[in-house]
């Protein structure tokens, strides 16, 4: 059964998603595979960047080994339309929450090992939502680039 903050953080996650499939809705086709500036991520690449970080979080979440071989199995060429792009964010974060869902309170003192050091189950929880909200910024930023200065928000 999930935590009161499990519960907090799975429905902020939510939110970030929502806020993600909109900035993904109003990027068009043709500029799904822009490169800003020549060298940055494309829209499409930033887009499955969140979803590798729910399968990462969720994997380490559940406690698996090796769980960061998802950073490199994830290619965004492998998605080659929106409605793939949206069926891989969705399925990922359905994951994630999932793993949430499994955690107690005990659960999230747990420690786990990440690239950069040790963090706390907690903090990987509300992980997912804060990277996804990082990404929604750089798709924002990058459609107004393109000039579109409308306020697009899913909630």
């Amino acid at each position: 059964m999930a935590t009161a903050e499990g519960t907090k953080a799975a429905g902020l996650t939510q939110m970030m998603t929502g806020e993600l499939l909109l900035a993904l809705q109003y990027t068009s086709d043709e500029n799904l595979d822009w490169v800003p500036m020549g060298s940055a991520k494309t829209p499409r690449a930033i887009v499955v960047e969140c979803a590798a970080g729910y399968q990462w979080l969720a994997a380490e979440l559940r406690g698996e080994p090796n769980a960061a071989a998802v950073w490199e199995s994830l290619k965004p060429e492998d998605y080659p339309t929106r409605e793939a792009l949206t069926e891989l964010v969705q399925a990922s974060e359905t994951g994630f929450l999932a793993s949430i869902g499994g955690l107690s309170e005990a659960d999230l003192e747990q420690k786990r090992q990440v690239f950069w050091g040790e963090e706390t189950v907690r903090d990987l929880m509300w992980m997912g939502m804060i990277h996804t909200n990082y990404h929604v910024g750089q798709l924002n930023y990058i459609q107004t680039l393109w000039g579109d200065t409308e306020m697009h928000h899913a909630t």
